[in-house]
């Protein structure tokens, strides 16, 4: 099967992209033709497809008030600089799209016109542009906003499969943007490749905790520095890469229990989680999976979560939950200090929870979704 795999840019390396990357690879080992569209960025590969700079690249160059008006009128017009030329030459038998779901949704309802389209849903951008939902509630006169957006979305959407990965992420979407219950969708239980030597590891300090992912407020990484920094209880490990990365290795350099670790291939990961007791989930809006979590669990490792992004893989004794950033030096006293014996049972929670986590059978299920949408569209059977 050819496999056009698109995506607005690898300038950020978070979990999504990282999703991105990881299912090619498994498709392509399936012996599947892949290419990956994006926009051109310090992170691309050489297999990758540049699309041409977007509208909104072109038109933010401008100064002045309005700059932010043009960026915005760009997207609209042109979100990704992805042209259907560029995916027709490839001749895909299916597209699959990720994380373009906002104003400018009308070069995707182009796409699904011409291939049998689906998009991985990671974020909550139907419901909010905000992501996390957070703009929903504030004003009624917003709200109205939202909801014609929401439905202008869904009008153009008409034509593609979403694929969730979690059943509690496709109610809390349809909680809020009911009129998507029309769509053609299927839940894809989610998973991440790990390799044999980073599965059920020996356990880890109870008092080290470790942050992997996005530096990034949104995440709560603010949050969980100001709660350690005012009460340091052991060992904080923070690894990844993003907007808050000089300030993380501001504070390492005069904090002792902060040990910034900077971006993590494979050999860190599994030096990071071997050290580690807790991995530490502070985001502040609510996550769609949580790949991270996923491999924290894979690891054994039970998690201190934000209650807004509740790891929905994790059974409730893999983890805590605090409500608010307040609440998070509390919790974070309570799981360094927590008996031997209830940390143990957390441990072996984890440890249960991440061998039900198969990344072959989630890339199975993909390639299941792609055969039932290219049936929908009648098309011939895989080339060669």
């Amino acid at each position: 099967m050819r496999i056009a795999m698109v995506h607005s840019s690898f300038a950020v390396r978070g979990g999504a992209e990282r999703y991105v990357r990881d299912l090619t690879t498994g498709l392509l080992d399936r012996g599947h033709e892949v290419r990956v569209f994006s926009r051109p960025s310090e992170h691309e590969e050489a297999a990758d497809q540049s699309v041409g700079r977007r509208v909104s690249e072109r038109l933010g160059d401008r100064t002045g008030p309005l700059r932010k008006v043009f960026t915005h009128l760009g997207d609209v017009a042109d979100p990704t600089g992805l042209s259907m030329h560029d995916v027709a030459a490839f001749a895909p038998d299916v597209v699959h799209v990720h994380n373009w779901q906002g104003l400018g949704i009308r070069p995707v309802r182009k796409l699904a016109e011409t291939w049998p389209t689906c998009h991985s849903v990671h974020d909550f951008a139907v419901a909010d542009p905000n992501n996390a939902l957070g703009n929903l509630g504030k004003a009624k006169a917003l709200d109205a906003v939202l909801a014609a957006r929401s439905a202008m979305l869904v009008r153009n959407l008409r034509d593609v499969t979403l694929l969730f990965p979690s059943e509690r992420t496709r109610q809390t979407l349809l909680r809020h943007v009911p009129a998507a219950a029309e769509l053609a969708q299927r839940v894809v239980l989610l998973s991440t490749p790990v390799p044999p030597a980073r599965r059920a590891l020996p356990p880890g300090d109870q008092r080290t905790f470790l942050f992997l992912g996005a530096l990034s407020p949104h995440k709560g990484l603010a949050d969980l520095l100001a709660a350690w920094t005012a009460n340091p209880l052991g060992t904080l490990l923070v690894g990844g890469d993003g907007p808050m990365r000089d300030e993380v290795a501001a504070l390492a350099g005069r904090e002792p229990s902060v040990e910034f670790l900077g971006y993590l291939g494979e050999d860190g990961k599994r030096a990071a989680l071997l050290r580690a007791g807790w991995f530490v989930f502070a985001s502040q809006w609510p996550e769609t999976y949580g790949l991270v979590c996923a491999e924290a669990l894979i690891a054994g490792r039970p998690i201190l979560a934000s209650r807004i992004a509740e790891p929905v893989m994790a059974s409730p004794g893999s983890y805590l939950l605090f409500d608010e950033p307040a609440d998070l030096p509390a919790r974070l006293a309570e799981a360094a200090t927590m008996p031997a014996a209830v940390y143990r049972g957390m441990t072996a929670s984890a440890l249960a929870d991440g061998a039900r986590l198969d990344w072959d059978t989630h890339v199975d299920a993909i390639v299941d979704s792609y055969e039932t949408v290219r049936s929908r569209r009648r098309l011939p059977a895989d080339r060669g």
